[in-house]
């Protein structure tokens, strides 16, 4: 199999045919890979971006009570929306955008709130 490698030694094409330019590579090499010096073929790893990261973070969330709650839009808007049934009294078991569920009633409402929203508002500029 040969390929051919661009400046930074990144794969871009592949073929069965010896052609000029090209260079013997392994069988199971993959385009976008990039050849090592000692001629095995390696998947970059690339750094997410700050959005990215910011999302994972969000997705991830911050533990309470031994559940991890993540912290996007939609939890916010759920949380905004179930809280005046949790201060009359009502037991919810909410289910976070990351899938994770916490039973919130009026007995952890406070506890939970100090602990998410600061870490929701840590994402943003104030």
């Amino acid at each position: 199999m040969f390929g051919l490698l661009d400046e930074n030694n990144t794969l871009i094409q592949k073929q069965p045919n010896e052609q000029e330019g090209f260079v013997g590579i392994p069988s199971d090499a993959v385009c976008g890979q990039v050849m090592q010096s000692d001629g095995t073929f390696s998947t970059p790893t690339t750094e997410p971006s700050a959005e990215e990261a910011r999302f994972d973070a969000m997705l991830t969330g911050v533990e309470f009570d031994g559940v991890m709650c993540s912290a996007l839009k939609e939890d916010q808007w759920g949380l905004s929306s179930v809280r005046n049934y949790i201060l009359g009294g009502a037991v919810i078991p909410f289910k976070f955008v990351n899938q994770n569920t916490i039973i919130l009633d009026s007995s952890n409402l406070a506890d939970f709130e100090a602990v998410w929203i600061p870490f929701r508002a840590s994402f943003f500029t104030i």
